[in-house]
């Protein structure tokens, strides 16, 4: 098993204004960002070399979407957080991530608050589950 690096953190999305703006929301709680990724090839060799306790991953993007990423990130550690954030609220999207690991997931526009309480929800379910 991969040792994880408490409290940082991988954000991936194709839009830079919303990797900016998740990046200072996630640093203003607390959480160490470590790398940025535009795409979800990005995000797998990011995750690799960081080995972050958690990742915030976007569905929607070019070269390799969220969901693809989403499975290569589980088979460096089933251990990393993944909470999906988009703007699709198409529930089949949604379900589909979750049956592929996903932890949580978060809705386009987003508050800190949601951001916190979906890390919050997601490392409480994974202490149980240990």
């Amino acid at each position: 098993m991969t040792q994880l690096a408490n409290n940082r953190v991988v954000v991936v999305d194709d839009e830079p204004m919303v990797r900016d703006l998740l990046k200072e929301i996630l640093k203003d709680l607390g959480y160490n960002v470590v790398a940025l990724a535009s795409n979800g090839q990005i995000a797998f060799e990011k995750v690799k070399e960081h080995k972050p306790e958690i990742v915030c991953l976007d569905i929607s993007m070019p070269v390799v979407n969220g969901l693809d990423a989403l499975a290569s990130i589980k088979t460096v550690s089933s251990d990393i957080i993944v909470i999906m954030v988009t703007a699709i609220s198409d529930s089949s999207e949604v379900q589909q991530a979750i049956r592929t690991g996903a932890d949580g997931y978060i809705l386009k526009p987003f508050t800190g608050l949601q951001i916190h309480e979906a890390i919050q929800k997601a490392r409480k379910r994974k202490q149980q589950a240990q």
